[in-house]
């Protein structure tokens, strides 16, 4: 898979006669709507056997098996929706009501999806898959639903990279500030990776006296790091056990571990302090387990209520 982050399509373009030209292995492409206005950008793809989803604004001409041009907000009237969920999110599945109409282009397809929680709201999409590829409703939505991820990395690099806050001008001090901050990054993705489920005590040479008095109401078990995930519901309406286990570790989570670790190896805490640390952190991942718990709850029963059940993957254009 690719996605295109430039500015302009001519630059898109040039990516992907890149990509076609190193014959690296992709699939499909997925556009967002600057990008899907431009035909020649999808030709482009098409000619090199991608599959493409291009998002397309609600008043983009489009050609109807019949050969009548129309909106693609006027296929809505005759549009026969199914709920599906385009994959997981951070609250549960994303579920969403589609629909799919052929155009008169061969293999080209009207994908049209509109929001459970706002029904007037619709987003369109024009979509191909070349010859021998399923071009099943199923197989559009899950690479409209790829598009998720590409957003969640934008976040991430306006949030944790600080390409959003940054005060370089040139494109070297661009490269650099990225590195900088991806290296931090990686950092603590490595802890997060090999933490064995405690940290390691310091020797006692290595901190103050002032911090090494014993404290009897801290034990070892006090400094345990819990591992693992915490469960999802199989269906909605699921009532969340009852001391569930705390999520995975997040790279947020293991930047404050890391902090901790070094302010009680460098005398800057006691023991009892680290330890207090730690059981707010196994609440915080217990708490959020709570809470994502409920939101898959809520989408899973929104999903399944009367008249709104899914329908069977695997469906051809309607």
């Amino acid at each position: 898979m690719i996605w295109s982050s430039p500015r302009s399509p001519r630059l898109a373009i040039r990516q992907l006669d890149r990509l076609t030209a190193a014959g690296l292995p992709a699939l499909w492409v997925a556009f967002d709507e600057v990008y899907g206005r431009s035909q020649r950008l999808r030709k482009t793809a098409a000619r090199a056997g991608l599959a493409y989803v291009a998002i397309i604004p609600c008043d983009y001409p489009v050609t109807t098996p019949a050969g009548t041009t129309i909106h693609a907000d006027q296929a809505i009237p005759s549009a026969v929706f199914e709920r599906r969920s385009a994959g997981n999110g951070a609250k549960g599945p994303r579920y969403s009501d589609w629909a799919m109409t052929a155009t008169g282009i061969e293999g080209q397809y009207l994908l049209t999806r509109r929001l459970i929680c706002r029904p007037d709201q619709y987003t369109f999409y024009l979509c191909w898959a070349p010859p021998g590829r399923p071009a099943t409703i199923t197989y559009f939505i899950t690479i409209a639903g790829r598009r998720w991820p590409v957003e969640e990395t934008f976040k991430t690099g306006k949030d944790t990279m600080g390409w959003d806050q940054s005060q370089t001008r040139t494109f070297n001090g661009i490269c650099r500030h990225t590195a900088l901050t991806a290296l931090a990054q990686l950092r603590a993705t490595a802890i997060r990776s090999t933490l064995t489920g405690s940290i390691q005590l310091p020797d006692h040479d290595s901190v103050p006296e002032s911090h090494t008095t014993p404290d009897d109401l801290v034990s070892d078990a006090d400094l345990i790091i819990p591992l693992g995930d915490a469960p999802l519901p199989e269906h909605g309406g699921k009532p969340c056990p009852p001391g569930i286990a705390a999520i995975k570790l997040s790279i947020a989570e293991t930047t404050r571990l890391a902090h901790l670790a070094t302010q009680y190896t460098t005398g800057l805490i006691s023991r009892a302090r680290r330890a207090f640390a730690l059981r707010w952190s196994h609440r915080r991942r217990r708490h959020q387990a709570t809470a994502r718990w409920h939101h898959y709850n809520t989408r899973l029963l929104t999903a399944t209520e009367p008249g709104s059940q899914p329908q069977p993957k695997g469906g051809n254009a309607t």
